[in-house]
């Protein structure tokens, strides 16, 4: 990606100061610095978001590295998520991008460690030790991939699993008329499988870009939307991998 369309995507990642209603007890990390000493140790950004088009908003950067090798039919990321305006700490954590269906998956803690790194800065080396922590992690990343992918569901199971992901986006009490069979459908003919991994992926495709047709509690037929904000993605990821573990 070019200079240029990072800025137009999430200008935050060149904002050169903290929101000025930050207290001066708030230390800024300029998140192009991030982007620059991950580009000069070889990892390559795959991609940027932003919520919003602010000056200080939350921001995600995703970055691989050509020298980790792929988990099943997935490459592994490093996430970045920050913000100048206090809504969320410097944090690095572990991702796996589907080449199947072009999705970004968030590893949650149970699985692969999260670098919580304070804004005090993170430098070359700290990018050093990170490429290292996550070559040990991968073993643990492939065998979560590996018991999901061994796993075969029957076709309840598959189902009990569309109900869960379905109180995970609605809540307990509030799920509407889903057709629970078109949720498990697969949209490509590589997903037709009965694995828990490829169950796994459906479901999480379907949830974070939507277009789903189901009927409210008072019966108005609508279409699920997709999912934008940059936390409730994260969150929705991460609540679905934990389901999906429950499962193996």
């Amino acid at each position: 990606m070019t200079i240029q369309e990072i800025k137009s995507i999430a200008p935050a990642v060149f904002t050169t100061s903290a929101d000025p209603k930050m207290s001066n007890k708030y230390t800024f990390v300029p998140t192009v610095d991030i982007l620059e000493n991950f580009t000069n140790q070889g990892w390559e950004l795959s991609s940027v978001k932003q919520n919003g088009k602010g000056m200080y908003g939350v921001h995600e950067l995703r970055f691989r590295n050509g020298e980790l090798p792929k988990v099943g039919d997935t490459l592994v990321e490093a996430i970045i998520r920050n913000s100048h305006n206090g809504m969320t700490t410097l944090n690095v954590g572990a991702g796996l991008y589907r080449l199947v269906c072009k999705n970004g998956l968030t590893v949650p803690t149970s699985t692969a460690e999260q670098f919580n790194i304070r804004h005090m800065g993170f430098d070359s080396e700290e990018v050093k030790k990170l490429t290292e922590s996550f070559a040990k992690k991968l073993p643990l990343i492939q065998n979560s991939v590996d018991k999901m992918m061994d796993r075969m569901l029957t076709e309840d199971e598959k189902l009990n699993f569309a109900k869960g992901a379905s109180i995970i986006k609605w809540g307990m009490g509030s799920v509407p008329f889903v057709d629970y069979e078109e949720l498990i459908t697969p949209q490509r003919q590589g997903d037709n499988s009965d694995d828990l991994w490829t169950t796994f992926n459906i479901l999480q495709e379907k949830f974070v870009r939507g277009g789903l047709d189901y009927r409210t509690e008072k019966g108005r037929k609508t279409s699920l939307k997709g999912l934008k904000n940059i936390m409730a993605v994260n969150q929705m990821n991460t609540k679905l991998w934990t389901l999906a573990e429950t499962f193996v």
